[in-house]
């Protein structure tokens, strides 16, 4: 994982949460049209096929789910290998969505040594995206 996916990390959560949202609201709609449908095979029966596509269509939304998520976890196990400070930097900026000055004052540094530490924390997940891609080349 390099900046830019954790950078995006934020908006991947969100993306994910409104995905979930209507999926869910989707499988009551599908719950309460198949309460309705007496499973009886009817030719002309069409609430059955969009039913049978709906299913299908969510199914692979789903899957499209889990390998987000795995890329955030992905990226969660990469910041636990930074030292800390620089953990909770990074962390904080991007999986809680916390501006410098709150981190800040959240690891009792002043802004603007806050600030530097934000891009030297930036370039260690970097090296560390960098050096696990040695690794597997090298495998």
């Amino acid at each position: 994982m390099n900046r830019e996916d954790l950078k995006n990390y934020k908006y991947s959560q969100k993306w994910i949460k409104r995905q979930l949202e209507k999926y869910e609201e989707q499988r009551s709609m599908v719950l309460n049209i198949s309460k309705t449908i007496d499973g009886m095979p009817h030719a002309k029966n069409k609430p059955n096929y969009s039913l049978e596509n709906l299913i299908d269509k969510y199914d692979e939304i789903l899957e499209i789910l889990k390998k987000d998520q795995e890329k955030q976890n992905e990226i969660l196990m990469q910041i636990r290998k930074i030292e800390e400070p620089y953990r909770t930097i990074l962390t904080d900026k991007y999986i809680l969505n916390m501006t410098l000055e709150e981190t800040a004052v959240d690891i009792g540094y002043a802004y603007e040594n806050t600030c530097r530490m934000h891009g030297t924390a930036l370039n260690k997940f970097d090296n560390l995206e960098n050096s696990s891609v040695e690794i597997k080349t090298n495998q």
